[in-house]
């Protein structure tokens, strides 16, 4: 419940400060830049670690992983054809690839199936969080942001976005990090974990600082957003129950926990880095939002429905 506290505190707070004249104009993009350059890095430090440590490579620990990078292919797939068909800018296609492809599957999903479930569900949420949703968005997820930042660029302009990414050296920083025995480790993982804990508050503040919960905005949007809510919230899992359990037969404890995972809300770091490379904030703040408040509507329900 403290995870869930601090949302809508930091939610709130961040959409009230933007009418106080002592917060600057361009207050979410330093807090981006901060998250970015510190609190992302950070994380991937004190995660990427335990990630390699600890995976295992028996039993059906790939249905758990499979779901975030199934899920991004998907959403890949299906926004680009809409892009297409609608005539979107490649600005608003990528946004909405990385808010519908990207779930938030550890700080609400742990608490929401914690509540809903059980502690019991936590492990298999690590398994659908750390080497599924946090890799995917550490390297599909970039290289995503930087094909649709809407610029004319290369193949090779790409690659350079990438891998000067701060995350993305991070990401390769940790394991190499990790492959010299992670040498300091007591006095820097400490620090790495503090500095992490930054990440989302700080997103969430962002995000409400930049929301504009009118319902003139969100009519002007509305077709994109249909079609994002829509997938991310309905669509996706019900794909999920499909496959896992009717055509791959899994339907045991980790596949249910894995399909009511897929029905989470947007993953908030996927907003911030679709700010971070000038795609439609506008569009990717509202999936944010909107899907992190509905969310606790209809992941109860898919609850009734998976269990």
């Amino acid at each position: 419940m403290i995870n869930l506290l601090t949302i809508f505190t930091c939610l709130v707070l961040g959409y009230f400060c933007r009418f106080n004249p002592r917060f600057p104009a361009h207050t979410s993009r330093s807090l981006n830049l901060f998250i970015i350059y510190l609190s992302l890095p950070a994380l991937i430090f004190v995660q990427m670690p335990k990630l390699i440590a600890g995976m295992s490579f028996t039993g059906l620990w790939w249905l758990p992983v499979s779901m975030a990078w199934i899920n991004f292919g998907l959403s890949f797939f299906i926004f680009s054809w809409l892009g297409k068909k609608y005539d979107w800018s490649k600005k608003k296609t990528g946004a909405l690839i990385l808010t519908a492809g990207l779930g938030n599957t550890s700080f609400i999903g742990f608490p929401l199936m914690e509540v809903l479930i059980g502690p019991e569900s936590i492990p298999i949420g690590i398994l659908v969080d750390q080497p599924g949703s946090f890799l995917v968005l550490s390297t599909l997820g970039i290289i995503t942001a930087a094909s649709f930042s809407g610029e004319k660029i290369n193949i090779n302009d790409i690659i350079k976005r990438v891998v000067s990414f701060p995350p993305f050296i991070a990401l390769l920083s940790s394991i190499g990090w990790f492959i010299l025995g992670e040498p300091g480790k007591e006095i820097l993982l400490p620090a790495f974990d503090k500095i992490a804990l930054t990440l989302v508050p700080l997103a969430l503040f962002s995000v409400g600082f930049q929301s504009h919960f009118n319902f003139a905005q969100i009519m002007k949007r509305k077709m994109g957003l249909g079609f994002g809510l829509s997938f991310k919230l309905i669509l996706a899992p019900l794909f999920f129950i499909l496959l896992y359990k009717f055509i791959l037969g899994q339907n045991d404890f980790a596949a249910k926990v894995t399909m009511l995972e897929a029905s989470m809300a947007t993953m908030i770091t996927s907003a911030v880095v679709a700010s971070e490379f000038h795609l439609d904030e506008e569009i990717a703040n509202l999936m944010l939002s909107l899907s992190i408040l509905l969310s606790f509507f209809t992941v109860p329900l898919w609850k009734l429905i998976i269990f």
